[in-house]
Formats: C-alpha cells, sequence, structure tokens
C-alpha cells in the first residue's frame, strides 16, 4: 500500500470511529483505533499537499472525538455518583424499615 492509500485508508477508519462515537459505541471506537494506530505509525514524514490536507482533516476528527469522549466520560461518572447516592439511600431506608 503506497502512502496516499494509507492515508485514505486511515482517513476511511477516521470516519468509522466518528459513526462509532456518534453511536455512542465506545468499545467499538476503541477497537477501530487500536487497529488503526499500527497504521498511523507507518506513515512517513514527507507527504504529498494533497495527503498533508487529509492529515489534518484526521487530526481535526481526532480533536473532535477526544473532546466528546471527555464530555461523554464526565457525564457517566456524574451519573453513576447519582446511582451509588440512590443506592445508598435505598439502603438506609431498607436499614431504618427494618427497625
Amino acid at each position: 500500500m503506497n502512502q496516499t492509500e494509507l492515508i485514505e485508508r486511515l482517513l476511511s477508519m477516521t470516519r468509522e470511529i466518528e459513526q462509532a462515537a456518534s453511536l455512542a459505541d465506545w468499545p467499538e471506537a476503541a477497537r477501530l483505533t487500536e487497529a488503526r494506530s499500527p497504521l498511523l505509525m507507518s506513515l512517513s514524514a514527507d507527504q504529498e499537499p494533497a495527503a498533508l490536507e487529509m492529515i489534518r482533516r484526521i487530526q481535526a476528527i481526532d480533536e473532535a472525538l477526544l473532546a466528546d469522549a471527555e464530555t461523554t466520560q464526565n457525564e457517566l461518572h456524574i451519573e453513576f455518583e447519582a446511582a451509588m447516592g440512590r443506592t445508598k439511600a435505598a439502603g438506609e431506608y431498607q436499614r431504618i424499615a427494618r427497625l
């Protein structure tokens, strides 16, 4: 696979990652990211201007995905803490109800 084909494949995989993230399928996004990683590492430093533009698109998508993942993680953490609080309250209610 030449560098142009490689970059086109990387962009395609990045869009697949973006699609998985938009569906909140984070395990699939992680799997695709892991599969994409060795391909990223095989990029050469010298690239044509069109290839550099595709690389910039990949970087922009990755940046947006990282921000989305961080937001999602924070939201899930807040939901988890709230659920733990409700669980604790239910347990306390059961404890008092048994008295």
